[in-house]
């Protein structure tokens, strides 16, 4: 087994089945695997969005009063009185928030999308230890623009 890279058109991929020998099949040899990859990468934004508290709760933004920009009469005290010790207690969501009702549910999915990913993980790297340039490549590139598509989502759905 060869153990530098090659810019050849024939390898073998992860399983015997998946031998190329010819340059389409390499062409859509590279296409799976950069689909693979943009798929993992959505796959560890999903798990981020799955385990931060935003994603199972609505979001609760307290008001409290804007400090003085120095104009009076027009001003009010960040810490006027009484609002001052209750600004300091600890934020309870409003009573509507919905709530995890079942916790080892959220963890078992998150268990099996961890052990998912490992896996994907582990095949990617497989897919490298071919050592094939144009797969290798193929990885890079899906990992790219797995992360440029997907890592902006996470704003935008935790902030809805």
């Amino acid at each position: 087994m060869q153990m530098t890279f090659d810019a050849s058109s024939s390898v073998t991929l992860l399983f015997d089945f998946w031998a190329v020998q010819s340059p389409p099949g390499m062409v859509l040899s590279v296409l799976v695997v950069c689909l693979f990859t943009v798929f993992f990468e959505f796959l560890k934004m999903w798990r981020i969005w799955l385990g931060s508290p935003l994603s199972n709760t609505k979001c609760f933004r307290p008001s409290y009063p804007q400090p003085c920009d120095g104009s009076p009469g027009e001003c009010i005290s960040v810490l006027a009185p009484g609002r001052s010790q209750s600004s300091l207690a600890p934020i309870q969501p409003p009573a509507d928030t919905p709530i995890i009702a079942n916790g080892w549910m959220l963890h078992s999915v998150q268990t099996a999308l961890h052990v998912l990913q490992v896996a994907m993980s582990y095949m990617l790297m497989l897919c490298v230890m071919s050592y094939n340039v144009w797969i290798f490549l193929g990885v890079l590139f899906g990992a790219g623009l797995g992360y440029f598509l997907a890592y902006p989502l996470i704003g935008r759905i935790s902030t809805t």
